[in-house]
């Protein structure tokens, strides 16, 4: 028997409708890239606890209550996942599972374990608990058993204060691991914008509100009474953040695609790189052999004009120019004193600058010829580097040029 209002419903079938399709169509990716599976995982974690309301409309009172216990488990899966599948965006090696990821997992196996001693309690009082919210029952049971009862509230009661422990934690760590991906990625790359992950952000802003939000509803619960808001509201909110996790999550890559198939693993050094690493290819580059790298780095630009391809890549470059990517990151960086992503826009601006003072072509067409892959990405090269915009450094030229 119903006993929600059906738009109220409609929405969480929808929820859930959306997480099963995504969900099934990731783990058909994942036999590719197996970064999908954390985030299917997440998906389904959601899902699970979403569904909670319709479980309580379709299936019988035990299934309602099973469904209930691992509500719990299935909360702490969620923020572990979606930094598995974050990190496996940006790794610059394909990201797999390893047993240093187990450990992300163990405050959800925690839960399991609370729900598998939920389960060893008599019948009637995990009714008394979980469907009729009623402890009497309880103050009447063994002593030994009535203790343990209290016990197992008191660990999930933490295990709840827990998840918004987890989930701050971890949209820490994520908002530190984008920051760090989006600084290398001008290692590597010419043009980022289709690689910045942008949408994770703002998806983790907005699901940090929802998580602020059920956080401060849970404790509130546990403690006093739950906030008194529009449960349409909240449906709709859920079914958004779902519906937008999961459309850009299948339409993502990880930033780092195009180095995976380097025919020569030592082209591009693994995340991250070691500081034996680090030292031993800095002691192998003297001063020399960097000027010699720096005065190739130029000739590919200048003369081969590689800074016209829109997806010029460092391993692409070094490929070019015989030369290890670690060898030209450190000659980039303390030879002449710029990343990759600056170098070449530096050239591509130089060249739009002759074009923008000979031709007059659109803005747009001009960004286009010289490589750049957006208008928007053109304008913050050229003001960057030269303090003006591309208009005004034509109309600053035209003015010149009439005097």
């Amino acid at each position: 028997m119903m006993t929600e209002p059906p738009s109220l419903f409609a929405l969480q079938i929808a929820t859930l409708s959306v997480i099963i399709i995504s969900a099934h169509q990731l783990l058909l990716r994942a036999r590719n890239w197996q970064v999908y599976r954390p985030l299917a995982g997440c998906l389904l974690a959601i899902g699970f606890i979403s569904a909670l309301p319709i479980s309580k409309t379709l299936l019988p009172v035990s299934f309602q209550v099973l469904h209930l216990i691992f509500c719990l488990p299935a909360l702490l899966l969620v923020a572990p996942s979606l930094w598995l599948y974050s990190k496996g965006l940006t790794c610059q090696t394909p990201w797999s599972f390893q047993k240093s990821d187990i450990k992300h997992f163990a405050p959800s196996g925690f839960g399991c374990l609370i729900a598998l001693v939920a389960l060893i309690l008599p019948e009637q009082y995990r009714y008394a608990i979980l469907v009729n919210d009623d402890l009497t029952l309880v103050e009447q049971a063994p002593t030994l058993l009535r203790n343990v009862i209290y016990g197992l509230l008191i660990v999930t009661f933490v295990c709840v204060l827990g998840w918004i422990v987890q989930s701050a934690w971890y949209f820490y760590k994520l908002i530190n691991r984008l920051h760090h991906y989006h600084n290398q990625l001008k290692d590597v790359f010419a043009s980022t914008e289709q690689k910045e992950l942008r949408w994770l952000v703002w998806l983790l802003l907005s699901v940090g509100g929802v998580w602020l939000f059920i956080a401060l509803d849970l404790f509130l619960d546990n403690l006093f009474s739950p906030i008194q808001f529009d449960q349409h509201l909240y449906a709709m909110m859920l079914l958004l953040l779902v519906y937008s996790l999961a459309l850009w999550g299948l339409r993502q890559k990880p930033g780092f695609t195009e180095c995976y198939e380097i025919a020569d693993s030592h082209e591009f050094m693994p995340d991250p790189i070691s500081a034996e690493q680090v030292k031993y290819q800095r002691s192998a580059l003297d001063h020399q052999r960097a000027s010699q790298i720096a005065t190739k780095l130029q000739h590919a630009m200048v003369t081969d004009k590689h800074y016209l391809d829109a997806s010029l890549s460092l391993p692409k470059l070094a490929k070019h120019i015989h030369t290890p990517s670690h060898y030209i990151s450190q000659t980039l960086n303390e030879t002449l004193g710029m990343r990759f992503f600056d170098f070449v826009n530096q050239h591509r601006v130089d060249a739009a600058k002759q074009l923008l003072a000979q031709e007059q072509d659109s803005i747009l067409t001009i960004a286009m010829q010289v490589g750049f892959n957006s208008k928007s990405a053109f304008y913050t090269a050229f003001k960057k580097h030269t303090s003006l915009t591309p208009s005004a450094y034509r109309k600053q030229h035209q003015l010149d040029g009439n005097q």
